[in-house]
């Protein structure tokens, strides 16, 4: 019998070699595939001797792909995105779960009451949040579909705006009568003696905003900062009276419909930027997911 593909090097050593060119770095390409720095030098090299060529230029703990190492490293990086996407249309189980990933505040405020509803309807079928503040657990391969915040241009996914990036001071009714303030009133209106705190998040991405470099506050001066560990704290702290949190209406519009929370100030709006329901453009939807995504539009 021939051996059509003998001249093929074991397969393993081009995710070692990938993941190593992807990051420039074989201690970063082992952490990511969970291995010893030692043993994706040791594939790497496995590799180059069987191809007779090297395919990076070592210098101490520096690497540079060589002209043969970056040709390799377009192609087995299309190689091995499409076996992955095969194998997965072929193992994955019908009943798996849609997982769908969304940022901690649209995870609770927006897309869990959703949920509920898409649920009980009878385009239901097994769901999996992954709630997170971090842009790369959000854009795991893994996730069948994403809400995204940006400006939409992700070439490798098919986007769907949402709502726009409109952000708004918030703050409880307990405490807005506390305090005397009505509705839309601007925040240099509130006296300095009786200005509650900021309720903060630091930013995860460059193009995030919070009160730093939020277009409508100005001068922070007289105003005391508190940082919360999630986004979706700070407006809880809010919700509890602790003072003013930044908000899209679009995610707290029931909050806001019902009276729980009062927008302060006039909204800002981001010209470039958006929330995008997306998934990756080469590997489609499976029709569990495709119902999920159809009800989050309609």
């Amino acid at each position: 019998m021939k051996r059509y593909r003998g001249k093929l090097p074991p397969l393993d050593g081009l995710i070692f070699f990938e993941a190593a060119a992807r990051h420039g770095s074989f201690s970063d390409a082992a952490g990511e595939l969970l291995v010893t720095q030692t043993a994706v030098s040791k594939r790497v090299r496995q590799l180059e001797d069987h191809l007779g060529v090297a395919l990076f230029l070592r210098s101490g703990r520096v690497i540079e792909l060589t002209a043969e190492g970056r040709k390799l490293a377009e192609q087995s990086a299309i190689l091995l995105d499409f076996a992955e996407n095969l194998l997965s249309s072929i193992a994955g189980r019908a009943d798996a779960p849609v997982r769908i990933s969304a940022n901690s505040a649209i995870s609770l405020f927006w897309l869990a009451p959703r949920l509920k509803v898409f649920g009980l309807s009878d385009q239901a079928c097994a769901v999996e949040m992954v709630s997170s503040d971090q842009p790369a657990a959000l854009m795991d391969p893994d996730n069948d579909i994403s809400i995204q915040h940006g400006t939409g241009d992700w070439q490798d996914r098919i986007v769907l705006q949402l709502f726009p990036d409109v952000l708004v001071p918030v703050i409880s009714a307990s405490l807005a009568q506390e305090l005397e303030l009505a509705p839309h009133q601007p925040l240099a209106g509130i006296q300095p003696a009786l200005r509650p705190p900021l309720l903060n998040f630091a930013r995860v991405t460059p193009d995030w905003s919070n009160w730093n470099n939020w277009g409508g506050m100005g001068d922070l001066t007289g105003w005391a900062l508190r940082d919360c560990r999630t986004y979706a704290r700070s407006v809880g702290a809010a919700l509890e009276g602790q003072g003013i949190a930044l908000a899209n209406p679009h995610i707290l519009s029931e909050e806001l419909r019902s009276g729980r929370l009062l927008q302060l100030a006039p909204a800002q709006e981001s010209m470039r930027h958006a929330y995008f329901l997306t998934y990756p453009r080469t590997r489609g939807l499976r029709p569990e997911a495709q119902r999920l995504h159809d009800f989050l539009v309609t």
